[in-house]
Order: C-alpha cells, then structure tokens, then sequence
C-alpha cells in the first residue's frame, strides 16, 4: 500500500479504522440474544460511559516519545463501548454493549451489561478484529523507534506519526489469529516525505514487519538550498 501526503495518509487511515470497525459491527449482527441466567453475576460498578478507538495520530492523546519499557498493558482492554436496545423475551432492556482485546487468549470479548454494570452475557469473538486505543498504539509507536532497523530512520525531529487498523493474514506467520498487529505510518516534514510503514505485534511486543513494502524504502530528503 503507497501512501503518500498528510491529507492522504490521513484520509486513507481514517477510511481503513472506520471499515475495520463496520466490519467488526457487521459481524455482530448476529448476536444471540442475552443470556438471561447471567443476569445474576453483580460484578459491582463499571465504568458505561461511551467509548471509541483512537484517530490513531501521534501527537495530542497518542504520545510518541515514550519507551515501551514504560508501557504496561491491562490483560483486558476496552476498546468500544455504547448503549443498546436488546429484546428479550418481547421485553425491551437498556444495556451497555463493550468490545474489548483479551490479552491472555488473544482474542476479542463482547461483554453486555445492564444500566448497573452488571455482567448479562460475555461472548468471545475467535477470529475478529477490533482497533486500538491511545495507549495501545502509544506502544506500537514506541517499538517501532525502538526497532533495530527503524531506529536510524526515525532520529529526525520533523516525523508524523499515524498509527491503527489492524492486520491480520492467514499467511503471515507473524500476524495470524490470535495476533494484534497493527499499521505505524511515519511521513517527514509536510507529510509528503514517506519513511516508514511497519506492522506491531501488541501481542509479542515486537516489529513483525519493519517496512512492509520491502521495495519502497524512505523518500530522501529534498536537497539543501
């Protein structure tokens, strides 16, 4: 994938967080109605408040001068959160609908709360994808400075960094189920400068992909007047 400009990197980014989310959506349509013998596990107060994933640019929320050292991950994390409408049994019930990354299998959690907080059904999602918060990318941009080979690209004090969507491929040993890979774009000056484009394993921790188009390296810089 070429990307190339500010606005186009960002356009492009923007397009790919909004398709993953509608698709993870879409999926959901078929949920199965509220399990209601689950409605008896109180797990005390939650936080129901609304909750989406990150823009995904450096800068503002999503620091970029971190050290992965520092950044410690929940084993859960939220990711998405809003009220819904559920029908059960011809009854209508307000609840809190939450998708979130489990660390520990890998995989994507649906959890459905009632208006207290408490737990009616938790559906784990094998195969689905979900994108990223703050904190996570904050990491992805953190290993990527910290790669070996991306390390020399990304001394510069100009760099944009745009980060999210996830990747996942069958046939990419490194970013198959149960991974967490994600885009780290970086541009130089104005954004028309391509340097980097690698893909994060959140899952491992590490650069899967220090460039993933291994045949377009950085744009050099324009020359000095």
């Amino acid at each position: 994938m070429v990307l190339s400009g500010t606005t186009d990197l960002r356009r492009r980014l923007a397009h790919a967080v909004m398709l993953g989310m509608a698709l993870v959506l879409a999926a959901c349509g078929s949920r199965p109605s509220v399990r209601g013998a689950d409605a008896a596990a109180a797990d005390g107060a939650r936080d129901l408040s609304p909750l989406s994933a990150s823009a995904g640019v450096g800068g503002g929320s999503v620091r970029t001068d971190l050290a992965s050292a520092t950044i410690r991950l929940p084993e859960y994390v939220p990711v998405r959160r809003y009220r819904d409408v559920f029908t059960t049994d011809g009854v209508n019930r307000r609840v809190v609908v939450e998708y979130g990354w489990d660390y520990r299998a890998g995989l994507v959690v649906e959890h459905v709360y009632d208006e207290s907080g408490h737990v009616l059904s938790r559906t784990e999602k094998p195969g689905y994808t979900l994108n990223f918060t703050d904190r996570e990318l904050e990491l992805a941009i953190a290993l990527a400075r910290e790669d070996k080979q991306l390390a020399p690209l990304l001394v510069d004090t100009d760099l944009n960094y745009y980060a999210g969507f996830p990747y996942r491929e069958a046939s990419d040993q490194g970013c198959r189920e149960r991974s967490r890979c994600v885009h780290v774009i970086v541009s130089a000056g104005d954004g028309q400068r391509h340097v980097a484009h690698a893909i994060v394993d959140l899952m491992t921790r590490r650069v899967i992909h220090a460039q993933l188009d291994p045949e377009r390296g950085p744009d050099l810089p324009p020359p000095s007047s």
